[in-house]
């Protein structure tokens, strides 16, 4: 009785340290579906409006996940940490800390790749003519071809 508990808190403990691992680029690939998982952005503001996951979910306590999520950061040590706060404070997450940052989540994710003018600007902006009021905008501007 007292090995089937030991087995039993043993692999209790291995399940809840997803968010001790740190997962590169290599190791990422590896993970079964992790193009598709929600991503945590806990980068510098300035970082994170630079080059903008899309879809990526904020750390706060409005924060509600359960299965697997990536957390991306600025610095190594912050994802792995916040990787830990998000497993304890939700139970059936499983928080993978990723190395790299942004660079390494490039890896799995095809819409983070750059562009090929090497901007980051959207094809399509279009210039409202009144923000309170529907009707015909301003201007659309396009680098679509005509």
């Amino acid at each position: 009785m007292l090995r089937l508990v030991a087995g039993l808190f043993s692999l209790c403990l291995a399940a809840a340290t997803v968010a001790e691992e740190v997962v590169d680029a290599a190791a990422l690939a590896r993970l079964e579906g992790a193009a598709g998982w929600p991503v945590v952005d806990v980068r510098d503001l300035s970082e994170r409006s630079r080059e903008p996951i899309p879809g990526a979910l904020e750390f706060g306590p409005e924060l509600s996940v359960a299965g697997p999520v990536l957390v991306v950061a600025s610095e190594e040590s912050i994802a792995q940490l916040t990787a830990v706060a998000i497993e304890s404070r939700l139970p059936g997450a499983e928080a993978y800390a990723v190395s790299g940052g942004v660079d390494t989540l490039r890896a799995i994710r095809s819409d983070l790749l750059p562009s090929p003018d090497g901007s980051n600007m959207p094809g399509t902006f279009t210039i409202p003519s009144d923000t309170c009021q529907v009707g015909e905008p301003l201007h659309t501007f396009s680098d679509e071809n005509k």
